[in-house]
């Protein structure tokens, strides 16, 4: 059999799983078994002709090439391209193509449910783009409104945007933006209230990725990769993943939380960050900005293995890796990785944000760094400036507290490491409460360098661990 080539211009097209192939349906003429699904156009300019991809039952897998194939439904309020059912659909990408959803609609829409099967971006070929930009409350690829979004991307050029409260790749005005990336490289723009990659307005969002180049920016009070705002997120990125650069316009973390939410954020294996930038009073790393008493960004970071952070920074107020203003870290770092850090103004490098304090339990910031078997880690943390104009007067700590925080700073260093950290005016290098922790028990060739914000070498005398 060969497979039909259908052209979107003609109407709209619905496709189901065949016994042999899909079953594709056009202008009420139904042909089944097409083995090798192929979507087009055959003229220039966008169709506002729109696709329904139905994978009805658990066990159906829909494979689908768009090829080339240019779709706008805004007109009809309407998704370019939807994926629906129990079962899996697999999106081929060849040539070049570009969807535009209607105001409540992802530009291509998944609505993950309970029982929804899984919806697959791929470029086998290498040679496939992607341009998706959804409406008002919809993502430019993930869900619509309140539904939470499931997508897996493995390759492809794409470029994803969405309009005011949609992420650009997770879900829309709320609900969790459930993300795997193992390829391609992603361009993804939030908007309004929309992480660049999790969730929208109001959204979560849970992100692993594992391989591809990834650029994400989030808009006001969303992460580059994580939550939406007022929302917090997990974020894995591991395997040979970079992250060419995630950032939020304002109160969202590089990487992490949302306004007022935490950032739950693991970073592994052979994975780079190239660049992470908080917006105004989020981490680069963690958390997101302070919003009520409530509402506080702290930041929860992993990074091991080999991973490789080259330039991480916070926004005014905001950890480089922590919390975000009035936020606690808990910040681990281990293994062959190297760290790049620097505060925002009055945060600090690794550590709490400006002004926090201690929680309930009598918790501070704890910061653990230590070697393992697979290496050890490299360090260098400045901390935050200061800036007249948001009335900080004071710097934050290399590793440790923000200014004005009364909070603790529990480090414990295991092994061999080596960290250079450069204090903020009148704060420590590394410590809390104007006090310089020492340290004690390293390992041979183990060396901590201190300087304070004038470049004067703070450096204790049990800091060095010469190799013997």
């Amino acid at each position: 059999a060969f497979a039909d080539i259908w052209h979107i211009e003609n109407g709209d097209i619905t496709i189901s799983a065949g016994e042999s192939g899909n079953n594709v349906t056009q202008n009420e003429n139904t042909t089944k078994n097409d083995p090798d699904t192929i979507i087009t156009n055959r003229e220039e300019g966008a169709s506002s002709h729109t696709v329904t991809i139905d994978a009805k039952d658990k066990d159906d897998k829909v494979e689908v090439t768009l090829k080339d194939v240019n779709i706008d439904a805004s007109s009809r309020s309407e998704a370019a391209v939807s994926v629906t059912g129990k079962g899996d659909t697999t999106i081929e990408l060849d040539g070049d193509n570009e969807l535009k959803s209607g105001a409540g609609h992802a530009g291509l829409e998944h609505n993950k449910t309970d029982t929804s099967g899984e919806l697959t971006i791929q470029d086998k070929d290498n040679n496939g783009s992607l341009e998706a930009a959804g409406g008002f409350k919809g993502a430019g690829i993930g869900s619509a409104g309140s539904n939470d979004a499931q997508v897996k991307i493995t390759g492809g050029n794409i470029t994803a945007t969405s309009d005011d409260w949609g992420a650009g790749i997770g879900s829309g005005s709320s609900g969790t933006g459930t993300v795997e990336i193992t390829g391609g490289e992603i361009n993804a723009t939030g908007g309004y209230l929309g992480a660049g990659i999790g969730g929208g307005c109001n959204g979560s969002g849970n992100v692993t990725i594992s391989g591809g180049t990834i650029t994400a920016a989030g808009s006001d009070g969303a992460a580059g990769i994580g939550g939406g705002y007022y929302n917090g997120a997990t974020v894995t990125i591991t395997g040979d993943a970079v992250i060419k650069n995630a950032s939020s316009t304002k109160y969202g973390a590089g990487i992490g939380g949302g306004n007022g939410s935490d950032g739950n954020v693991t970073i592994s294996g052979n994975a780079k960050i190239e660049n992470a930038t908080g917006g105004y009073g989020a981490a680069g790393i963690g958390g997101g900005a302070f919003s009520s008493p409530d509402k506080i960004g702290n930041g929860n970071v992993v990074i091991k293995d080999n991973a490789k952070i080259d330039n991480v920074q916070g926004g005014a107020y905001g950890a480089g890796i922590g919390g975000g203003i009035y936020g606690l870290s808990n910040v681990t770092i281990e293994g062959n990785t190297k760290v790049n850090a620097t505060g925002g103004a009055g945060g600090a490098a690794i550590g709490g944000g400006a002004g926090a304090e201690n929680n309930s339990d009598n918790n501070g910031n704890q910061i653990t760094i230590k070697s393992n078997e697979n290496g050890s880690p490299t360090i260098n943390a400045v901390g935050g400036g200061t800036d007249e104009g948001e009335e900080i007067v004071i710097g934050g700590a290399g590793i440790g507290a923000g200014c004005e925080s009364d909070a603790d700073a529990d480090i414990t260093l295991e092994g061999k490491v080596t960290i250079t950290a450069t204090a903020g005016k009148d704060n420590v290098a590394i410590g809390a409460n104007g006090i310089e922790q020492e340290f004690s028990g390293l390992a041979e060739g183990s060396s901590i360098t201190r300087s304070d914000s004038e470049g004067n070498n703070i450096t204790l005398p049990t800091d060095p661990v010469p190799a013997v």
